[in-house]
């Protein structure tokens, strides 16, 4: 059975309508991120890709900053899940959950791979009531290189938290199949390994994507 499908950096009409076609569950956009990257959205332009995410595929806003800031910028878009991917602690992630509860905007957070030991943290932020973590081995900073997708890693990850762990880093129509068959992880999440240039998504990559996924076992 495969694992849920997250693509990410979305940016375009035509890829919401491309990403959704082939399969995807979940689109996520970048949106005021408090870095300078490729894939960032006002929040009218999210709103305005959102609103052409078909029934039945879920949105994710992909942002960072202040707790204020992401509560605003959720209940401004309210997609399915708000992702924290910037440098928020734990104290601001449970707060973050605890504010979105009452709208049912669940939340992601990435781990902060430069910041110590990693099962630790996991544990940590799972305990603030986030729906899942994202483990990347890249940081925001490097999101754009080339593959790094860590499976040991990952699974030591899975092994200390019961919430999801969502799977990422240098995913590829080419690399896919092995990564799962490894990693096994119930969502991964793809962008750059599915791209024409940044913010420019591959429809051949995407169908070569979902047509490699459906003869998984």
């Amino acid at each position: 059975m495969r694992p849920l499908i997250k693509i990410c950096g979305i940016m375009r009409a035509e890829d919401v309508v491309i990403c959704s076609k082939y399969g995807a569950d979940i689109l996520g956009f970048v949106v005021d991120y408090p870095k300078s990257v490729p894939w960032n959205l006002s929040i009218e332009q999210a709103k305005e890709l959102i609103a052409g995410v078909p029934i039945g595929v879920k949105t994710c806003v992909v942002t960072g900053g202040s707790v204020e800031k992401i509560i605003r910028l959720a209940r401004k878009i309210k997609p399915n899940f708000i992702q924290l991917h910037y440098k928020e602690t734990s104290q601001d992630t449970a707060e973050i959950v605890k504010e979105l509860s009452d709208i049912d905007i669940k939340v992601i957070k990435l781990l902060p791979v430069d910041d110590g030991n990693l099962t630790e943290l996991a544990v940590e932020y799972e305990q603030t009531g986030c729906y899942a973590l994202l483990y990347d081995p890249r940081n925001p900073e490097t999101a754009h290189e080339g593959g790094k997708a860590d499976v040991s890693e990952y699974l030591k990850l899975k092994e200390v938290v019961k919430c999801p762990v969502i799977f990422a880093g240098g995913i590829t129509p080419c690399n896919v199949a092995e990564l799962i068959s490894q990693a096994k992880p119930p969502i991964i999440d793809l962008m750059t390994g599915i791209e024409k240039t940044r913010g420019v998504k591959d429809e051949e990559k995407v169908k070569k994507l979902f047509v490699i996924l459906k003869g998984l076992k």
